[in-house]
Parts: C-alpha cells; sequence; structure tokens
C-alpha cells in the first residue's frame, strides 16, 4: 500500500500537471474525525464545474481525501467531455445485455430508436465488453443545458423520464488501479444494501427489524467518533448493521428527522467490520458539517408532487426509521476474522463475492495520471441504487429489490 504522505505527494503533482491548484480548507471542527474541503482553481483563479470535494478521517487522511474527491469529480465531470470517446448506441441493444437487470431496463425498453451515448466496459471477470450509457454516471450530462453535449455525442435520447436514475456512483480515484476500484466496488455495494434497507423497511412486510450495534460495546476510536457524531448532530446516533445478502459489512450511522432537519446520514463498507463503521461514523460527521456547503455535483432532484400519490415511496424518501428503530435487534460489536492488507488482494475477494452471488463487475479506466493515478468508474448490472429516491427522485425498485419485497411478504 502507498503511504498516505506519498499518496498526498502523487496527488499534488498530478494536479500541478492538469494546471489546477487545490484550495483546501477544514469545516471549522478541530476533532478526530476531521472534515476537510477542496476546490480545484485553474490558472485563472476560477474553479471548473464540479471540481470540489470533501474528505474524512484522521487530520492529514481528511486533508488527502478532499484533494482525491475534488480530483475525481473534475475527472468525471464535464470539463473533461470528449465526445470521440463516446458511441452511440441503439437503446434496444443496451437492453439486450446485462443492463436489462437495471431499474431503468424497463424505460429504456420503451424508447426504441433511441441512441444514447455510451463508453465500453471491460467484465471483472470473463465475458465481452459492454456498451453503457454515460448518462447512469454523469447526472450533468442529462440536465437542460447539456444538450449541445449529447448533441456532439450523437446522443437522440429523451431522458425526460430517465434522468432520474442518473448517479455518479461507482466513481473513484486512487493511487492505483487496484485501490481505485477497489473504492468504486465498496461504494456499488454500500449503494445497494443502503437501497435494500430501504425496500426492507418501507416496502417488504410491516414490522422489519433493523440490526443496531450496541455503542457501549464500540472499541476507543469508534467510540469517540460515534460520540462526536452525537455531538455533532445534537442527536441520538444509531449505527445500524445493514449488510446484505452479498456478506460484504456494511454499516450505517444515522440520526432520525425531526421538524428542524431531514435524517441524517453515513455510510461505509469494507471487507473490514471496523473500518466499515468508522466510515459510517465520519461520513455522519462530514455530512453534518458540509450542510451549509452547495450541492454542486448531487444527485439530480425532482418535484415532491408525487409524494401525496405514492405514500409508500414518500415514506422511503423520508427515511424515518424511528418505528423500525423501537424494536430493532441490538448486538455487541464484534471485529471478526482477518481482511487482507493489500487492495488487491481484497479487490480480488470482493470480486469473487460478486461473482459468486450471479453479479458481473464491469469497469472502465476514466483517466490514468502522472503519478500512476488512476479514475475509474465500475457498475454492477442489478446491484440497486434505489437509494436515489432519499435524493427526491421518484424511482423504482430494479428487479434485485423487487425480489426482496417478494420474499418479505412471501415471509
Amino acid at each position: 500500500m502507498v503511504p498516505l504522505r506519498d499518496a498526498t505527494k502523487r496527488v499534488k503533482a498530478a494536479l500541478a500537471k492538469l494546471g489546477l491548484t487545490p484550495e483546501v480548507s477544514d469545516m471549522g471542527w478541530d476533532g478526530d474525525p476531521a472534515v476537510w474541503s477542496c476546490r480545484l482553481l485553474d490558472g485563472e483563479g476560477a474553479g471548473p464545474p464540479m471540481a470540489q470535494g470533501m474528505g474524512k478521517g484522521r487530520p492529514e487522511a481528511a486533508r488527502t481525501g478532499a484533494l482525491f474527491e475534488a480530483l475525481e469529480h473534475y475527472l468525471t465531470g464535464p470539463a473533461l467531455f470528449d465526445p470521440a470517446s463516446l458511441e452511440p448506441v441503439e437503446s434496444a441493444h443496451i437492453v439486450a445485455g446485462p443492463l436489462r437487470r437495471e431499474a431503468c431496463g424497463l424505460l429504456l425498453a420503451r424508447t426504441p430508436g433511441s441512441r444514447l451515448a455510451c463508453h465500453r466496459y471491460s467484465p471483472l471477470g470473463a465475458g465481452p465488453d459492454i456498451a453503457v450509457p454515460l448518462f447512469l454516471r454523469a447526472p450533468w450530462f442529462v440536465e437542460t443545458h447539456a444538450g449541445p453535449l449529447r448533441e456532439r455525442a450523437g446522443d437522440t435520447c429523451d431522458y425526460g423520464h430517465l434522468m432520474r436514475y442518473s448517479c455518479n456512483s461507482g466513481s473513484a480515484v486512487g493511487v492505483t488501479a487496484a485501490e481505485a476500484l477497489l473504492h468504486a466496488l465498496n461504494e456499488t455495494i454500500e449503494r445497494d444494501a443502503l437501497s435494500l434497507l430501504l425496500i426492507r423497511a418501507f416496502l417488504g412486510e410491516a414490522g422489519h427489524r433493523p440490526t443496531v450495534i450496541d455503542p457501549a460495546t464500540l472499541p476507543c476510536d469508534l467510540a469517540r467518533a460515534y460520540a462526536v457524531a452525537e455531538r455533532l448532530t445534537g442527536s441520538p446516533v444509531h449505527l445500524l448493521d445493514i449488510t446484505s445478502d452479498l456478506g460484504v459489512p456494511t454499516m450505517l450511522a444515522y440520526t432520525a428527522p425531526t421538524s428542524r432537519h431531514p435524517h441524517r446520514r453515513g455510510c461505509g463498507t469494507s471487507l473490514s467490520v471496523s473500518y466499515a463503521a468508522w466510515r459510517a461514523l465520519s461520513e455522519l460527521v462530514q455530512t453534518t458539517l458540509g450542510e451549509t456547503l452547495s450541492r454542486s455535483g448531487a444527485p439530480l432532484r425532482v418535484g415532491s408532487a408525487w409524494h401525496a400519490d405514492y405514500p409508500e415511496l414518500r415514506a422511503c424518501g423520508r427515511f424515518d426509521l424511528t418505528d423500525h428503530l423501537r424494536g430493532a435487534r441490538t448486538i455487541a460489536y464484534c471485529h471478526a476474522g482477518g481482511v487482507p492488507g493489500h487492495p488487491r488482494d481484497q479487490l480480488r475477494e470482493l470480486i469473487s463475492t460478486l461473482l459468486a452471488h450471479g453479479h458481473v463487475p464491469y469497469r472502465r479506466v476514466v483517466a490514468v495520471l502522472q503519478g500512476q493515478i488512476v479514475a475509474v468508474h465500475v457498475i454492477v448490472p442489478g446491484l440497486e441504487r434505489f437509494m436515489l429516491i432519499i435524493d427526491g427522485n421518484l424511482v423504482l425498485p430494479g428487479p434485485r429489490g423487487q425480489a426482496f419485497v417478494r420474499r418479505g411478504h412471501a415471509g
């Protein structure tokens, strides 16, 4: 693994090569976990679109994380849009392949003759490449003012109903390809687990009992992060184990909505239980401290007029687990088993787990920069992104989520 100090030097050198200067600042909290923000400035002192990010964790790691996230958003944003790297592919061809398992597959099937701008993705396993529409990972590509970009790419699709399924999930930057892919897959699995929690709690059979970690059993570093989260949110914090059927440890640090603010959350996924919990708690701290910042680059939102017509989906969007937590299963924290130390070995284990459950991950290398900095995007067709409903998007679960609903009602 690359030492943190070396990673910092590499990312700064890569930014300098791109002609970008990082402007890094803390979020006004002198504690641990710390939260830092970063925005990138070009030679004229202007900020390219989406070129900002946040980092969390130990102070040095938080500063470096902010640099990497700002670079990730820059590399995957509109500033480097290259129509020559895209190919227009008919929707019928797209849904004939693995992407038919996506929640938006039915909507794509209803756009016969449409051509969508796609990149080629390679499987992390055996099989052919697939065409993946850019809109799935790039909300900026379906915005109204991006019409000229779509025209340059030969994209003729009307994204009126599809745009709500667009999000930047699965993008990551690392000092090696293995590290970037590991981060991207962990995020994809994390979003799937959060989506399944929503489905079980609000669309499945009544009486779902979430699993909550007893805070009194947390080790020192996690107990400290838990106390910081409660102090900053001013609310009781619940650390939930939301690990899905994939078996990859996933944690949710959560505060319920009140009359003053919506719910707050932080999620973490890792083969290490302790690191998953640390990421969840530190992300909750980041979410709370970052509420005053611009939400540039956040998933697209749609109007909430649909709330009255779909009360179950409205409940998903509000994400109020108060009633469910009254009957929660409380368990002691347990850090079980060893975890491969090298990102390459962890990546291999994640890929094997996904393949064993019938989910083939696909990847695209977005950029390779000086110092071996690599930006990637991954997609695992069929894993849920229903969590988009929390951001106000009227989305439905895909086949995987629908199967969980049926399973719940069947007992």
